[in-house]
């Protein structure tokens, strides 16, 4: 059985389990929390899972930001009440709050946003969507300035690619690192004008504007 896991007081989490089935579906759930949490604040993280559930794997969200340091609803029942219905009925939510635990919807859909809240808090896996300092590195940059922000520990690249500090990017608007046993890494491969994303922005087409 997957647990809720510890958080500090002073952090909101938040996770999301619509069923999504793929990297595409869970990016939409994210623009659609981004109008809803305080997606802005300099805190404020969000990140994309794969999770197994008796529905089968599929994908889910989390969320975590400062609750002392952002605007917004903070307290766990009234985030959870509306989350739920914005994401539906059928979608697992859960929040933790300032210690206390709310959730919404079936107990499948609920079990995998446990797992997504799991893998969020202990950096075990995942795909960071927001996080601080990505408009700041989705340019032409170099892996140094990817490097600087607290979110991101590693540039690499695939085998026989050599990456330098100095070595160019073109992140091209999309950066997309991933947690591994508690690092993030963006990985990247060779393009016309250096290294660019191994996942590209065309591959998630229904949310090229997010």
């Amino acid at each position: 059985m997957t647990t809720t896991p510890d958080v500090p007081a002073s952090t909101v989490l938040v996770a999301v389990d619509a069923g999504t089935r793929d990297h595409a579906g869970a990016e939409h759930v994210v623009h659609l929390l981004d109008g809803l949490l305080p997606a802005g604040d300099a805190t404020y993280v969000a990140s994309t899972h794969v999770v197994a559930t008796d529905d089968g794997p599929h994908t889910a969200v989390a969320a975590t930001w400062s609750g002392a340091a952002a605007s917004g609803p903070h307290a766990a029942g009234e985030l959870v009440g509306l989350l739920a219905a914005a994401v539906g009925e059928r979608a697992g939510v859960l929040v933790v709050a300032a210690g206390d635990e709310a959730v919404a919807g079936p107990a499948a859909a609920l079990a995998g946003a446990r797992a997504a809240a799991g893998q969020h808090v202990d950096r075990a896996a995942g795909r960071l969507v927001r996080f601080a300092g990505r408009a700041e590195v989705e340019r032409p940059c170099t892996v140094a300035d990817v490097v600087a922000l607290d979110a991101v520990d590693a540039v690499e690249a695939l085998a026989g690619t050599d990456v330098r500090p100095e070595t160019p990017l073109d992140l091209g608007e999309w950066a997309r690192p991933t947690w591994r046993a508690g690092r993030s890494v963006l990985l990247v491969q060779p393009g016309r004008g250096g290294l660019v994303p191994f996942e590209s922005r065309h591959q998630i087409a229904c949310c090229a504007d997010h």
